[in-house]
C-alpha cells in the first residue's frame, strides 16, 4: 500500500518546481505519518466490529508506521542532498561566471596593448619617412628645369613624390593646416612672433614646417609656425613717410 501511495505522490509532483517539491513532500510524508500512528481517526465511531479489528490490527500498523518514519527520512534526505547540490551548482556558476570575465578583461587588454604597440612602431617608421617628404618640397621649390632631359629627371622625382604622398595617404597619416588658425601647442611649435598686417595676436600666419596627424587624431610630427604678435593699424604711417610729410609741408 504504501509503495502505491508513493508512486501516486510522484507521479502528482512530477511537474513541481524544486521548492514547491520539498514541502509537498514534507506534508504528505507527514500526513501519511500521522495516518498511521492514529489509524482510528479513519474507523467510524460506534463500530464494536471495527475498534476490534483495529485492536488486532496495532501491530501492522506498528510496522507502517515504522516504515513510514523511515520514508520520511529518506524524503528529508534527499531534499537535503537536492540543496547541497542545487548550492554546489551556484557556486560553480558564480565560479565559471568570474573565469570568463576574467578571460574578457585579458583578451581586452591584450588587444589594446597590441594596438598602442602597432601605433607606436607604425609611428616612428612614419617619423623617418617626414624628413624625405621635406626633401622632396624644398627640392620642388629650387629646382627649375632649363632642359628636356632636366624636365624628364624633374618628372621622376615628381611621380615618385606622388607615390610616397599616397602611402603615407593610405596609413592614415593626413598634412595640418594651420595658416589662420589659432595657436595651439597640442598641435604647434612656435619658433617666431611678429606684428602681422592681416592676423590678430596669437593666429598663425605662416607655416614653416608642414605638421602631419594620423588616423587616430594623434600627432605624428608638430607643426613650426610663425605667430602674429598683434595686427598692425592699416592707417599708421611708417617712420619713413612722416620725414617725406614733414619735408614737403616745409617746402
Amino acid at each position: 500500500m504504501i509503495e502505491e501511495e508513493n508512486t501516486l505522490i510522484s507521479d502528482d509532483l512530477i511537474d513541481e518546481d524544486d521548492e514547491v517539491l520539498e514541502s509537498r513532500l514534507q506534508q504528505l510524508a507527514t500526513e501519511e505519518l500521522n495516518q498511521l500512528t492514529n489509524p482510528e481517526t479513519s474507523i467510524p465511531e460506534g463500530s464494536q466490529s471495527s475498534a476490534t479489528s483495529t485492536n488486532e490490527s496495532k501491530p501492522e500498523a506498528s510496522k507502517a508506521t515504522a516504515a513510514a518514519a523511515a520514508t520520511l527520512e529518506k524524503i528529508n534526505g534527499l531534499i537535503a542532498e537536492s540543496t547541497s547540490l542545487r548550492e554546489q551548482i551556484d557556486e560553480r556558476k558564480q565560479q565559471y561566471l568570474r573565469l570568463y570575465a576574467d578571460f574578457e578583461n585579458f583578451r581586452k587588454r591584450t588587444e589594446r596593448d597590441k594596438e598602442e604597440q602597432e601605433g607606436t612602431i607604425t609611428g616612428k617608421i612614419l617619423k623617418k619617412i617626414l624628413p624625405v617628404v621635406d626633401d622632396f618640397e624644398r627640392a620642388q621649390l629650387q629646382i627649375s628645369p632649363k632642359t628636356d632631359g632636366e624636365a624628364s629627371i624633374h618628372k621622376s622625382y615628381q611621380s615618385v613624390y606622388k607615390q610616397l604622398l599616397k602611402c603615407l595617404k593610405e596609413t592614415g597619416v593626413a598634412r595640418m593646416e594651420c595658416v589662420g588658425q589659432d595657436f595651439d601647442p597640442n598641435f604647434h611649435e612656435a619658433i617666431m612672433q611678429e606684428p602681422s598686417p592681416e592676423y590678430d595676436e596669437g593666429i598663425i600666419t605662416e607655416e614653416l614646417r608642414p605638421g602631419y596627424l594620423v588616423s587616430d587624431d594623434r600627432v605624428l610630427r608638430h607643426s613650426l609656425v610663425k605667430v602674429s604678435s598683434g595686427k598692425i593699424d592699416g592707417d599708421s604711417t611708417s617712420p619713413e613717410n612722416t620725414t617725406e610729410d614733414s619735408s614737403a609741408a616745409s617746402n
